[in-house]
C-alpha cells in the first residue's frame, strides 16, 4: 500500500448482493498504525473497575518530554477506540491521549449506556488521580453520544441527574463521582444509536416473528417505489418517503411495546417464583433474559438515493458490506440479536436516551463539531441542526470535503488530502487556541 492510498477508502462499494463467501472478515478502521507515534512515546495499558465492578481497559499514551496537564480521551460504547486514528496528531501536539474500552467491548447484545457510562466515569477519575488538570472529551462516531451523555450527567448536580435508564433499572447516577469535562469535540458524529437506527428501521417488515413478511407498498428496494439496481442511484417520490418514515417510526414504537412486554413479564416472573418449585415454568421465565431478533436494521433510502440529505457520499452504509440489503439480513448487522433493555436504552430512536441530538442540547464547554461530507449515515444538514442547538457561547462547526465516515478519502474525490491529517490539525490547531497543551 502506497503513503497515498494509506488515507483512500480502501474498496469502493459491492454491487452484488449474494456473495460468497457470506461472512467477511472485518479489520479495525478506527486504530492508529505503531509507526504513526512520535517516537518516544510511553504507552501504559490500565485496567479500570466501575463503581458497579464491570471491567474495562485502556491505553493512556504520553508524548515526549515533560508530562503533559491536558488529556484526550477516546471511548466508544462497543468499538475498540484505545489505538483511535487521531491519537498520533494529538501526541505530536503534546497531548496525553486515553483510549478507552467499555464492558461491553464488541459484543453490545446486552448493552446499556447508562452502565457504560460508569466505566467512563471511573477512567476520568483515574485520569484525575493521575494529576491531568484538563480533560477533552473527543467522541468518534458513535463514542460522539456516549460521551456527550456523560457530560451532560455529570455537569448537572447529582440530584438532577437521570435516575432511571429507560428500562426501568436505576442509574446510580445521583452518587456516582462525575468529573465533568473540559472541552466536547464531536468527530463524524452521527445522531446516536437510535436515532440513525430510527432512520435504518426497515418498515416493510410487518411481522417480526417473521422478518421475511414484506409490505411491497414499504418496500425501498421495491421498483414500483423508485428504486434502482444497486449501486445505480435510486430516485423516491417525496410523499412516499414521508409514508416511509412515518412507518419507520411505528415499527419502533411496535418494538418498544414489545420490549417492555418481555420486561414486565420477566419481572413478574421474578415476583411470583417460588425457589422450592425450580422446574416450574414460572422459575425459567424468572431466569430467561428476554432477547429480541430484528431484522431490517439498514434500511434508509438515503442509502440508495443520493438526493436524500445530499453531500459527497457514494451509495451504501457503514453497517452493510455492500448492498445495503446485506446489512438488513446478513450476519453481521447492527443490532440484531439485543435483550429488550439493550433495545430500550441503545437502538430504540424514541426510548433511549443517550443520544447526540439530545445530549447537545446541554453541552456549555468549549465545542467542536467535525463533519466528514462523504458520510453515508450522517449528514450535513442534520448535524448543522444539532448544532444549532449546542449552548456553549464558544462553539466551532467545521467540515471535511468528500471524506468517509472513517476519515478515509472517498476513491472518486476530486481533490487530494489525507482527511485524519486535516482533523488532526484541525482539533490541536483548536485546543492550542484555548489552552497551553503542557
Amino acid at each position: 500500500m502506497t503513503a497515498q492510498s494509506r488515507y483512500r477508502l480502501p474498496d469502493t462499494p459491492l454491487p452484488e448482493l449474494f456473495v460468497t463467501p457470506e461472512r467477511r472478515a472485518r479489520g479495525s478502521v478506527n486504530a492508529y498504525r505503531t509507526d504513526q507515534l512520535p517516537a518516544g512515546t510511553q504507552r501504559e495499558f490500565v485496567d479500570i473497575t466501575a463503581s458497579d465492578g464491570a471491567f474495562s481497559f485502556g491505553l493512556l499514551h504520553l508524548p515526549p518530554g515533560p508530562k503533559p496537564k491536558t488529556v484526550a480521551v477516546f471511548m466508544h460504547p462497543r468499538e475498540n477506540q484505545s489505538r483511535q486514528y487521531l491519537s498520533p496528531y494529538l501526541l505530536e501536539a503534546g497531548y496525553a491521549v486515553w483510549g478507552q474500552t467499555s464492558r461491553a467491548l464488541n459484543n453490545d447484545s446486552d448493552m446499556v449506556h447508562e452502565e457504560v457510562v460508569l466505566d467512563t466515569a471511573a477512567g476520568i477519575r483515574m485520569l484525575k488521580d493521575r494529576g491531568f488538570e484538563k480533560i477533552v472529551l473527543i467522541g468518534s462516531s458513535g463514542g460522539t453520544s456516549l460521551l456527550s451523555y456523560y457530560q451532560w450527567q455529570a455537569a448537572l448536580p447529582p440530584e438532577e441527574r437521570h435516575t432511571h435508564g429507560p428500562h426501568g433499572t436505576p442509574t446510580r447516577f445521583a452518587t456516582e463521582d462525575m468529573p465533568p469535562a473540559d472541552f466536547y469535540v464531536a468527530l463524524a458524529p452521527h445522531a446516536g444509536e437510535g436515532i440513525i437506527m430510527l432512520n435504518m428501521l426497515d418498515p416493510a417488515i410487518v411481522d417480526e416473528s417473521n422478518p421475511t413478511a414484506i409490505d411491497p407498498a414499504l418496500d425501498m428496494f421495491n421498483p414500483d417505489n423508485g428504486y434502482q439496481p444497486f449501486p445505480e442511484p435510486s430516485k423516491y417520490d417525496t410523499e412516499w418517503l414521508a409514508t416511509y418514515r412515518e412507518g419507520q417510526r411505528a415499527r419502533a414504537r411496535r418494538l418498544d411495546v414489545i420490549a417492555r412486554s418481555l420486561i414486565a413479564d420477566y419481572e413478574e416472573a421474578r415476583q411470583a417464583v417460588d425457589r422450592e418449585k425450580l422446574g416450574s415454568p414460572t422459575a425459567r421465565r424468572a431466569l430467561m433474559s428476554p432477547y429480541l431478533s430484528i431484522y431490517g436494521t439498514v434500511a434508509n433510502p438515503a442509502h440508495t438515493d443520493p438526493s436524500i440529505h445530499p453531500n459527497h457520499r457514494v451509495p451504501g452504509s457503514i453497517f452493510s458490506g455492500g448492498h445495503p440489503l446485506r446489512g438488513s439480513y446478513g450476519p453481521n448487522a447492527l443490532g440484531r440479536i439485543l435483550t429488550a433493555r439493550a433495545w430500550l436504552a441503545t437502538w430504540s430512536g424514541l426510548s433511549a436516551q443517550a443520544e447526540w441530538a439530545h445530549a447537545a442540547e446541554h453541552i456549555d464547554v468549549p465545542t467542536l463539531v467535525v463533519a466528514p461530507l462523504g458520510d453515508t449515515d450522517a449528514y450535513p444538514e442534520e448535524q448543522e441542526e444539532i448544532f444549532s442547538r449546542i449552548p456553549a457561547g464558544d462553539k466551532t462547526f467545521t467540515t471535511l470535503a468528500h471524506a468517509h465516515h472513517y476519515l478515509f478519502l472517498l476513491p472518486n474525490a476530486p481533490i487530494d488530502y489525507n482527511p485524519r491529517e486535516a482533523a488532526g490539525e484541525i482539533v490541536t490547531k483548536w485546543l492550542g487556541e484555548r489552552l497551553d497543551a503542557s
